[in-house]
């Protein structure tokens, strides 16, 4: 008898949880595909309306709804209103990062417009990057990411969004122009150097766009950085004083990087406006050192038709006077065997030493 009652309960366990589990999508599609089925979600409307055609599109085709809407395993109908899909489930790495970075930070204090998984990817419409459809495609990224931090976004009412016009901006960059003008796949675009899910301020040493790591988002693209802006920049600060070392962004600014480079962007006729007048000069040592260009002598030089930004090319176009930050000239930038040789002489060791009489290449 016991065992009777024993192989029932067997039987009756199996067939319940087979009616439970096999719950197919057409099973929820008979519903769901009501363009008139509606709910309220805090006080607001919201439409539960989804089509076979869409799934079909989806990267989670295959997959069943229950295998997200867990709560949906249910057997009588109505079923209540479901909790939110918990993406991480499946996409554990992802949600680590995500929980760490500034959008996760926000859903955890409960902040208005705070975007989880849906915001970016979709609910049933997720699609693959790589589809141009996708919401997340290439060429859509800037669009996505606008949606909240451009500017006059409800996002930007809330909450202090420093940079302005960031679309704009961007859209009109070096790397914006690349993207959308050239249709350059390779241009960078807000994920780029933000990252994707794991997005920290830039007052984060973590962050891919704080001063200590943003040449190494930078140079994921432009490689040889370090190489070129060594010539620009004095050697002895690589190797002494890594925090001297201006970050990329304090000279290429954010969202407005573009083509014009500094010898474009300030004109000889800019420089001797000041620097023919004769009492112009700086104090150095407690000793008056002429700043004046002769213009007959520059006219007989061999660097004539050098602009004069292309060796002073340490000046600076955001300040009131451009040259206030001009050092001594490296001549290494366009000699460099020649420059080479000569710190290895002994006029070049002297002038490493910072002897007051060694000579350099000016004198």
């Amino acid at each position: 008898m016991i065992k009777k009652i024993l192989i029932a309960f067997i039987c009756l366990n199996f067939i319940q949880q087979n009616f439970i589990y096999s719950q197919s999508n057409d099973d929820c599609l008979m519903c769901h595909q009501d363009s008139t089925l509606k709910t309220m979600i805090n006080g607001k409307t919201v439409s539960l309306y989804i089509t076979g055609k869409v799934l079909k599109k989806s990267v989670h085709k295959d997959m069943k709804c229950v295998s997200c809407h867990t709560d949906a395993n249910v057997e009588d109908f109505p079923h209540p209103v479901l909790k939110p899909v918990q993406c991480g489930t499946c996409h554990k790495e992802v949600k680590i990062k995500y929980d760490r970075g500034v959008h996760g930070q926000a859903l955890k204090l409960k902040s208005l417009y705070a975007p989880t998984c849906k915001e970016c990817h979709g609910s049933h419409n997720v699609i693959s990057s790589k589809n141009p459809i996708s919401r997340t495609y290439k060429m859509n990224i800037p669009f996505l990411c606008g949606k909240c931090h451009r500017e006059g976004a409800p996002v930007a009412r809330v909450y202090n969004i420093g940079e302005h016009n960031i679309i704009e901006n961007y859209t009109q960059s070096i790397h914006g122009n690349g993207l959308f003008k050239k249709g350059l796949l390779v241009s960078a675009t807000c994920n780029d150097c933000h990252g994707n899910h794991l997005i920290l301020p830039h007052t984060s040493p973590n962050s891919s766009i704080s001063a200590k790591n943003i040449s190494k988002t930078c140079m994921k693209c432009h490689s040889r950085i370090e190489q070129v802006h060594k010539k620009i920049i004095n050697g002895k600060l690589w190797e002494d004083k890594p925090g001297a070392i201006p970050a990329c962004t304090d000279c290429h600014i954010p969202h407005k990087v573009n083509s014009q480079n500094i010898v474009a962007s300030i004109s000889d006729r800019s420089c001797l406006k000041c620097h023919t007048k004769p009492d112009i000069h700086k104090t150095e040592n407690d000793s008056i050192v002429s700043l004046r260009v002769n213009k007959s002598d520059l006219s007989n030089s061999v660097h004539k038709n050098i602009p004069c930004v292309k060796c002073h090319s340490d000046v600076s176009t955001k300040l009131k006077r451009p040259c206030s930050t001009a050092q001594k000239v490296d001549c290494s930038n366009c000699h460099e065997e020649v420059s080479n040789l000569y710190f290895m002489s002994g006029h070049g060791k002297a002038y490493t030493r910072k002897e007051k009489d060694a000579p350099y290449c000016t004198d």
